[in-house]
């Protein structure tokens, strides 16, 4: 049976469990990174675009989102997922699902009309993902240039 979840806005005290969870995904703490990331979210993000997902008030999910007027040239305001998070011992039971149906609830609350997201061409988990959540493959390009 799946244990209920609950989503509530991210805020200062899930520092350490977002550092935990990046680590159990990718092997690296960033505790001074996601600080300043969480004090970005509270000072200038709107607060239904960082969220977290709790089972048992054990934060075992979060998503990082913002909106932009008039960016990169998109006529009006869009939203922006820049980054979702599952502790893996979670995965599979809709948490992900669940952080991005109320973040795009959201943002559809604010008169959004389009979520942007970028993914790695390699991480082909991610891109399922997001295609079952209805998402395409964007008219926008994404250009790079390494700095030697």
């Amino acid at each position: 049976m799946q244990k209920p979840i609950h989503i509530r806005n991210l805020d200062k005290s899930d520092l350490s469990s977002i550092v935990n969870i990046e680590e159990r995904l990718t092997g690296v703490a960033r505790r001074d990174y996601w600080e300043k990331r969480i004090e970005l979210s509270e000072a200038i993000r709107p607060h239904w675009a960082s969220l977290v997902t709790e089972v048992n008030s054990q934060v075992v999910g979060f998503i990082l989102g913002r909106a932009g007027e008039l960016e990169f040239g998109l006529p009006g305001t869009v939203a922006w997922i820049e980054v979702i998070g599952v502790d893996p011992a979670f995965r599979g039971q809709g948490i992900a699902r669940a952080l991005m149906e109320r973040f795009t609830a959201s943002a559809e609350d604010h008169g959004i009309k389009t979520i942007f997201t970028l993914v790695d061409n390699s991480n082909s988990q991610m891109e399922r993902f997001f295609t079952r959540l209805g998402f395409v493959q964007g008219k926008m390009l994404h250009f790079q240039k390494e700095i030697k």
